[in-house]
């Protein structure tokens, strides 16, 4: 860990959690391997079933190779009917969030690091295959506070079916590899702060439902 705590940077746990929010746009600034690294010794300190560690993690620096995928990503949206103008959506929380998911498609490149994580020979002996892959999530939120803490933005992006050829050719995934998300990272261009949702109480049970 850092002997100081980076600008705009917290080890607070809470304090990353509620303000963990979802970054779109940017700083050209470059991270430091050792930062990446960091981030990356935090998301392998996971928990995962039978300590069986199912992950890999492709960092793409390469400005070529993180142009490609960029492109590829806006392709995709754009065949899908996705990147709407945002001044056509009427309601205000719609068109902003619309705003960001357009300005991010469109310049993903704009982040100087893409980090694909990937599910590596998943088993289980649990029946439902979503089960054997589930361990590779809570390796990835373990890399998104780990970012937080070091005043990095991430968004968690789950895009990489549609592009997956790109992603195996550009990046030499291997088979037994499954990409799992692409999450964008650099210092970010827009403020972090607390995050919008529900109050507790909402999604709490005592003793059932």
């Amino acid at each position: 860990m850092p002997d100081t705590v980076p600008a705009g940077a917290t080890h607070a746990i809470y304090e990353l959690m509620n303000t963990q929010r979802a970054i779109r746009r940017f700083k050209p600034d470059a991270v430091p391997e050792a930062v990446i690294e960091r981030l990356i010794f935090a998301a392998t300190r996971a928990a995962s079933g039978s300590n069986l560690q199912p992950w890999a993690f492709v960092i793409v620096t390469d400005e070529r190779k993180r142009k490609t995928i960029a492109e590829a990503l806006k392709s995709l949206f754009e065949a899908r009917g996705a990147l709407v103008d945002p001044s056509t959506i009427e309601d205000p929380v719609r068109r902003r969030m619309m705003q960001g998911v357009v300005g991010l498609f469109s310049n993903f490149a704009q982040a100087p690091v893409t980090i694909i994580p990937c599910l590596v020979n998943a088993t289980s002996p649990a029946p439902d295959g979503l089960v054997a892959g589930s361990s590779i999530y809570p390796s990835v939120q373990n890399l998104l506070l780990a970012a937080r803490a070091e005043g990095l933005g991430t968004v968690m992006t789950t895009p990489q079916t549609g592009i997956m050829d790109t992603l195996r050719s550009e990046l030499d995934i291997p088979a037994e590899a499954t990409p799992v998300a692409v999450i964008p990272l650099g210092y970010p261009a827009a403020p972090f702060g607390p995050v919008n949702r529900h109050p507790v109480a909402t999604f709490m049970h005592w003793n059932g439902w």
